[in-house]
């Protein structure tokens, strides 16, 4: 009851806040965190600036928004954003822990981003202290290694030249190992982050130390469930994301048979989009717990066409559901937003039940209803307790803009996941504007020098870019 009730309180609230906002918000975050990941930074600013303007009280407009301010080094601008940010994020959040750590994760890229490295240092601490808990090694390893490139170059303010050595900052070897310690752990957490490993190489080859060498992650809190997917011949090479999709009392397929599912094909596995979706919906259904609730809808046709299934969460056996399942066939069109507004009626009037939607899709809403925006209608879904969790077909690219404006309103309004099928790797990957990955650092050049006198023998220069 105290999880619906902060649902309900937290609908109340957000749809106060949208006023204005709905999908074009969501359009421009999109469009932000793309421009943001391909180095754009003052496109991406400009959407990220709309985006908030339009939808202030969204926590993660607001995380994003203030980065990209941080990143065109308007500090304090940045940090006023993200404090307003960091009044809405509750403690009753289902995932405050990983938002609290992007949060400070935040603000120390900000610091990091105007040269205020000492005023960096507290909040990366924090934010990897909060990812202890978490199952993202990938992500802690970044956060380290920007601690480390934070602690070598807080070496005071003012770059001075002397020596004919041009401007260089001053750092000692203690100041040194203590990034040799911070890269060293981003390197054992991630074996693939590469400026990890550059920038602990650079210390240890400055220092003289002896280099360790790893072989493998340390993957932290890893699900050890397996998916079952031996007699599935038609499914990318990993599955284990979906498990985010499966631990729900009440949980309602619904799947999009419109044409386009069988008219394109997953070049990596040689099958129609159709016949993916469908063992998707299979290996899901062998894998839910023996309690859980199980319905179905589809959907097709036309805006007003009657969905070819429509069975409530335990009306139909498991076995009856696969037939079902096996013996779909397509029809017509995405009318996404007409057949959501009817969902809610597949699940049980339960208050004290988990529910959730699992849409398996390759468009987006070919559906107008007057009056009503999509993103802004979902947060009803999350006043009757109901998550979307998504897998599409769709790259995350420009051409599929307000599909993935929409998915990711959908998803992040329930709180629920947004998985893609990257074709080329075959592998499902979660979407989400990556506030980390998108902040690398390499260390500048270092050189022994003698500025203080021969009494000081363990004193090297770092050259600003």
């Amino acid at each position: 009851m105290k999880r619906l009730l902060f649902l309900f309180l937290f609908f109340l609230f957000t749809h106060a806040a949208m006023a204005g906002g709905g999908k074009e918000a969501y359009r421009n975050y999109f469009l932000g965190s793309y421009y943001f990941s391909e180095g754009d930074y003052g496109r991406a600013e400009n959407h990220l600036r709309r985006a908030y303007q339009l939808h202030p009280n969204q926590y993660n407009f607001a995380l994003a928004y203030a980065l990209s301010l941080g990143q065109q080094q308007k500090t304090d601008d940045a940090l006023e954003v993200l404090g307003r940010g960091k009044t809405m994020l509750s403690t009753r959040h289902p995932d405050y822990t990983h938002l609290a750590s992007l949060q400070n994760f935040v603000n120390g890229m900000i610091n990091l981003y105007g040269l205020r490295y000492g005023n960096a240092i507290a909040p990366l601490k924090r934010a990897i202290e909060l990812q202890t808990e978490l199952p993202y090694p990938e992500e802690r390893s970044i956060m380290l290694n920007a601690l480390g490139y934070a602690q070598v170059m807080n070496q005071g303010k003012g770059a001075a030249a002397h020596d004919n050595l041009g401007p260089h900052y001053h750092v000692h070897r203690r100041d040194l190992e203590r990034g040799v310690t911070s890269f060293l752990a981003a390197y054992r957490a991630d074996v693939q982050n590469i400026q990890a490993a550059k920038n602990y190489q650079l210390l240890v080859d400055t220092l003289g130390l002896a280099s360790e060498i790893i072989v493998e992650d340390s993957v932290l809190n890893r699900d050890e469930r397996q998916l079952k997917t031996y007699q599935y011949a038609s499914l990318p090479a990993n599955v284990q994301p979906l498990l985010e999709f499966i631990d729900y009392d009440e949980v309602v397929f619904l799947l999009d048979i419109s044409g386009s599912m069988v008219m394109e094909e997953v070049s990596c596995i040689g099958e129609d989009r159709f016949d993916v979706m469908r063992e998707t919906a299979q290996l899901l259904l062998a894998n839910f717990a023996e309690a859980t609730q199980v319905g179905i809808g589809t959907i097709g046709g036309d805006c007003g066409t009657v969905p070819r299934l429509w069975h409530p969460a335990g009306e139909l056996s498991r076995k009856d559901l696969g037939y079902a399942l096996k013996f779909l066939v397509p029809d017509g069109t995405t009318p996404l937003l007409t057949i959501l507004q009817e969902t809610p009626t597949l699940f049980t009037d339960n208050p004290n039940t988990t529910k959730a939607l699992i849409f398996i899709s390759d468009g987006e809403n070919v559906c107008r209803l007057p009056g009503v925006d999509i993103c802004e209608w979902t947060n009803s879904l999350a006043s009757q307790q109901i998550t979307i969790n998504i897998m599409t077909f769709l790259g995350a690219s420009l051409d599929n803009t307000n599909a993935f404006a929409e998915y990711t309103c959908l998803t992040e309004n329930t709180f629920g996941r947004l998985l893609y099928m990257d074709g080329n790797r075959c592998r499902l990957e979660e979407y989400r504007f990556d506030l980390v990955k998108a902040c690398r650092f390499d260390l500048p050049e270092l050189r022994r020098v003698n500025c203080w006198g021969a009494a000081t023998e363990n004193l090297w220069a770092i050259f600003p870019e």
